[in-house]
């Protein structure tokens, strides 16, 4: 069974279902469905909404730490983040909690290929620098716990690139550096947790609208960890001439943390592009493909 399948699929008569029983000043609103991925299904109610709704149990305590979190970090970024309002609880329809928060504006990077990727470098250097600040970590940094995906752990992470890599046979191939970029992050000691991350920011997470930043999403991976979870984004959005803007904002970062990005960037890239062929999206292909040309370039 794929990755991304569901133990429990909602679809918009049970979402509707639930609505009626947990707010039913929502439920005569339209519903559409917006997505769906590995962790959760996402609705949009009326022109206001977006619910989302996980699609397995191992999500749930994550999905609650979102729900405690984010509206408490929110205020302390420079961009919109989702803040749950409507909190749904489990019941006899749907044994795990969920929620709905205010629909953010723009689209997924992906869905915007005109967008400069050069402007976007100094918005996401200031917004990182923000986020992975020591104001955050002091402020939310004990309700949250270490990475739990380690993917910045290359002893992990390494063996599972090379596997992820080798499964987009006639996909993509690797350029032969990008095996010696492996063997040098194979040797890195194990990863800190030094920072408030969102854990999971790919390029799907990234919301644009006008050439700005609109919104950043799904944070269902909210953790402490170590920044490079985060700095993937240099490699994997950002062409190389993009890449000077992003660090005149951020700051400096030493080359274990740039090269341990990088291999999450390949690994993450090789994930969306496995999963969007499989389930024929287009535009999240194209997209995945461009992050990992430019995540193995020189």
């Amino acid at each position: 069974m794929p990755l991304w399948d569901p133990e429990i699929a909602v679809d918009s008569a049970l979402a509707r279902r639930l609505l009626a029983e947990q707010f039913p000043v929502l439920a005569p609103l339209p519903i559409r469905l917006l997505g769906s991925g590995w962790d959760n299904t996402v609705f949009a109610v009326g022109d206001e909404w977006v619910f989302r709704f996980p699609r397995k149990q191992v999500i749930v305590p994550f999905l609650e730490t979102e729900i405690d979190v984010l509206p408490d970090l929110a205020p302390m970024l420079p961009v919109p983040i989702p803040v749950p309002q409507h909190i749904g609880v489990p019941s006899e329809e749907f044994p795990w909690p969920f929620f709905g928060a205010r629909i953010l504006p723009g689209v997924e990077l992906s869905d915007a290929p005109e967008t400069s990727r050069e402007r976007l470098a100094a918005q996401l250097g200031r917004l990182l620098q923000q986020l992975h600040g020591r104001e955050v970590m002091d402020a939310l940094g004990a309700r949250l716990q270490d990475n739990w995906t380690r993917r910045a752990d290359m002893a992990l992470r390494v063996p599972l690139t090379v596997e992820k890599l080798a499964t987009l046979d006639g996909l993509w191939r690797a350029p032969e550096r990008v095996q010696a970029l492996l063997d040098e992050a194979l040797a890195l000691p194990p990863p800190e947790p030094t920072a408030v991350c969102h854990g999971d920011l790919h390029f799907r997470h990234v919301l644009v609208d006008d050439g700005r930043i609109s919104g950043l999403i799904d944070w269902i991976d909210l953790c402490r960890g170590d920044p490079a979870l985060d700095l993937q984004l240099v490699w994997s959005v950002l062409p190389p001439a993009a890449r000077g803007a992003f660090f005149a904002e951020y700051g400096d970062v030493d080359d274990a943390t740039l090269l341990r990005a990088r291999v999450i960037a390949l690994f993450l890239a090789g994930a969306l592009l496995e999963y969007a062929h499989h389930q024929a999206l287009a535009s999240v292909e194209r997209e995945a493909l461009a992050s990992l040309d430019r995540a193995a370039s020189p």
